[in-house]
């Protein structure tokens, strides 16, 4: 792993603790039954290179237990087979997520869903991943996430802190 993912792991720990040490809220109140929205910044990785990425997204809380969102993300500056140099690549699409509190302040969840994307030609595939939120106070919340992303020809990682806020 490059030193920089090493890093935004190592920061996103440390805020993770802080948004843990901060809560008060319980993690089911953090996205209250209801819609939300959020975003965050995160690190990319294929097998050819890495950069940043960030991610915007939309959801519904259906229980303490169970999300649907769509997201936009924009997972950096890649190269792949048949590609010159590096193209940016845009992905879309829609997850539901399965949440498990495992204290007052803190769930972890699972997440799969679908998107679509473009590097050669326009592809819909799948996506799976995992994360833990922590909850702040007044319906916000915190995220450490890791997503990866079926890319045909290539495989993407992606490690993102999210701040999240439930209506």
């Amino acid at each position: 792993m490059k030193s920089i993912v090493k890093t935004f792991c190592a920061a996103s720990v440390c805020a993770a603790a802080l948004g843990l040490a901060a809560g008060g809220a319980q993690a089911q109140g953090a996205v209250p039954g209801g819609p939300y929205v959020g975003g965050g910044l995160g690190w990319n990785w294929t097998d050819r290179n890495d950069d940043w990425s960030w991610k915007g997204l939309a959801g519904w809380r259906l229980n303490e237990y169970l999300a649907a969102q769509v997201f936009y993300a924009d997972l950096g500056d890649h190269g792949a087979p048949g590609v010159i140099g590096k193209r940016s690549i845009d992905t879309y699409g829609g997850e539901l997520l399965l949440s498990f509190p495992v204290a007052t302040d803190v769930s972890i969840y699972g997440k799969g869903g679908v998107h679509r994307y473009e590097i050669n030609t326009r592809n819909t595939s799948w996506l799976a991943g995992g994360g833990a939120e922590f909850a702040l106070r007044d319906g916000w919340s915190l995220r450490t996430e890791w997503t990866h992303y079926d890319l045909d020809p290539i495989d993407s990682d992606d490690f993102t802190l999210q701040v999240v806020y439930g209506f």
